[in-house]
């Protein structure tokens, strides 16, 4: 079990830094100097950023999904009569 929880931690784990170091690398889409419209005159880099908090909030709805399946979660409480 130990090992299911530090396998469970270190993909999670792995996904998140990837994301972050996605965006401290200064791509085009994520950070520009200069004007790149794309649809209506809006820059490229927000287009980036969009998508990117879109993929960071569902890997934290499949984090939070993931996580509650976990024994540690299950309410274990015994009801008494």
């Amino acid at each position: 079990m130990n090992e299911d929880r530090s396998r469970f931690e270190r993909k999670w784990f792995g996904i998140f830094i990837f994301l972050y170091v996605l965006i401290m690398i200064p791509f085009p889409f994520f950070y520009a100097k200069e004007y790149i419209p794309l649809v209506s005159g809006i820059p490229m880099f927000i287009f980036g950023w969009f998508v990117h908090t879109a993929v960071t909030f569902l890997f934290i709805y499949l984090f939070y999904k993931e996580s509650m399946k976990r024994p540690e979660f299950q309410d274990s409480a015994v009801e008494e009569d």
